[in-house]
């Protein structure tokens, strides 16, 4: 497509002079010169000294490279004005805004390379990469999978709808088995005596279709967060800007892992650095279409036996309760006034507990989100998360809504529709919805990590 002046200009500012192409995830070296990422890495050191830039000449450390965040998102915008320019009048309003295009050129993707099993636009075709391989039309690339792909969505409407209708069903039957315990709550406990206990196949009858409930609910949320991930969300791989991390945040080399030191580091200071509250943004923010990341939480002794263990614990707590509240006689049982009073004590005991937890956050920012100072952290002040500490999950509203899902995540899977407006999240293993966020975004949106919990670790994925 033909290109302007200026902007072409603009091209030859954002080009790498290593591989020719737009600068990706671009850093800059101890000489100022700026390159991608990933061909910082070919770089070879000469006759075992220090790598030298292949511009000037001059050697450079690879540990002092960091990245131009910056410059990043003006390759971004630059990438998008081409594709506007390339439109015609009336084509924005038929194409999504999504439209996979090719990462190099930046043309649409027509054909299915079958040698090396990868889409390739028109000028991809006739490169001297791909001229002899063998490349066909996406259409008819994607002919002999159409058929299993709709047979396969069929059947799992099909299984969300009988999911749901189990639902119902469970809920009606569990509201008729509990109008007994309705009506004993309609009266104080002080003024009757049922000498007679609730018959034992009645109360396992109430438990059997809440456990079916739930297992219904989760299989309906599991579904949900499968679709969520398959079939609509693109998989990107995020980094961590370490100019943004706080003092307690110390980084892995990779910039995909942060731990909470408790020690604040002040040696390096920038602008858009976090100074009290211990959070780090990612080096890629996202301005359009619907992404997915996941963040892996590593906590030292979380084990699979451990959470076993402690339900299984739970579980003969409750039924040693259970048998106590069987027993006969009444002289035992609390009045109103004394229900009251225990319900005050533990809602301050557990007010207490919540004040002094270790947790981390993890979601999207604006990258306008204030960065100086005691922060709230909350959707109004552009931060949309989970919380997650060992004592449970919260969304960060306000105030925070404590969330129940059927096992603890270990890895989040964090899915943003930007034009959507919403932020979701799921446990990654088991496909299980948490919780969305809904709201109207009108600034880059980043990847965003909180963490104040010594013995953590928040890892980025893939």
């Amino acid at each position: 497509m033909a290109t302007s002046a200026p902007l072409r200009s603009l091209e030859e500012e954002v080009t790498c002079s290593i591989c020719l192409d737009y600068l990706r995830d671009p850093v800059t070296i101890d000489c100022g010169h700026v390159f991608c990422r990933s061909c910082t890495a070919d770089v070879r050191a000469v006759s075992g000294g220090r790598p030298v830039c292949p511009l000037c000449k001059k050697p450079f450390r690879k540990e002092n490279i960091r990245p131009v965040w910056q410059l990043a998102s003006l390759v971004e915008n630059i990438e998008r004005l081409q594709v506007d320019r390339g439109r015609q009048p009336g084509e924005a309003a038929q194409e999504p805004a999504d439209a996979r295009l090719c990462e190099r050129h930046r043309e649409k993707l027509h054909y299915y390379c079958e040698d090396d099993g990868k889409l390739l636009c028109v000028l991809c075709r006739e490169s001297r990469e791909h001229r002899p391989h063998s490349a066909v039309l996406l259409e008819k690339a994607a002919q002999p999978h159409r058929e299993k792909i709709l047979n396969h969505l069929s059947t799992l409407r099909r299984d969300r709808d009988k999911i749901q209708g189990f639902q119902a069903k469970g809920e009606a039957d569990i509201l008729a088995a509990l109008d007994t315990r309705d009506f004993l709550n309609r009266y104080p406990r002080k003024k009757f005596w049922i000498g007679k206990p609730i018959a034992r196949v009645v109360k396992k009858k109430t438990g059997e279709f809440s456990d079916k409930l739930q297992s219904l609910q989760r299989g309906l949320r599991e579904f949900q967060g499968k679709l969520l991930r398959d079939l609509e969300y693109k998989t990107v791989s995020v980094t961590l800007d370490p100019q943004s991390a706080s003092g307690y945040l110390q980084l892995s080399e990779d910039w995909k892992c942060v731990t909470y030191s408790g020690l604040y580091q002040g040696e390096y200071l920038h602008p858009q650095q976090f100074d009290c509250e211990p959070g780090v943004l990612g080096s890629k923010g996202f301005t359009w279409g619907k992404v997915y990341w996941e963040v892996e939480v590593e906590r030292e002794g979380w084990s699979e036996d451990e959470d076993e263990g402690d339900e299984a614990e739970e579980g003969e707590e409750e039924e040693e309760e259970e048998e106590a509240g069987y027993r006969d006689g009444y002289d035992d049982w609390e009045t109103d006034e004394d229900e009251e009073s225990l319900g005050d004590e533990e809602e301050e005991a557990e007010e207490e507990e919540e004040e002094v937890l270790e947790s981390c956050l993890v979601g999207v920012a604006r990258d306008s989100v204030k960065r100086k100072g005691d922060l709230s952290l909350r959707p109004e002040d552009g931060v949309w998360a989970l919380r997650l500490s060992s004592a449970g999950i919260w969304a960060n509203t306000s105030p925070e809504a404590e969330l129940f899902p059927a096992l603890r995540p270990r890895r989040v899977g964090i899915a943003l529709d930007y034009e959507g407006g919403t932020v979701t999240f799921t446990n990654a293993e088991s496909q299980e919805l948490i919780y969305t966020f809904t709201d109207t975004f009108t600034r880059r949106l980043l990847p965003f990590l909180w963490l104040k919990w010594p013995g953590t670790r928040l890892l980025l994925r893939p």
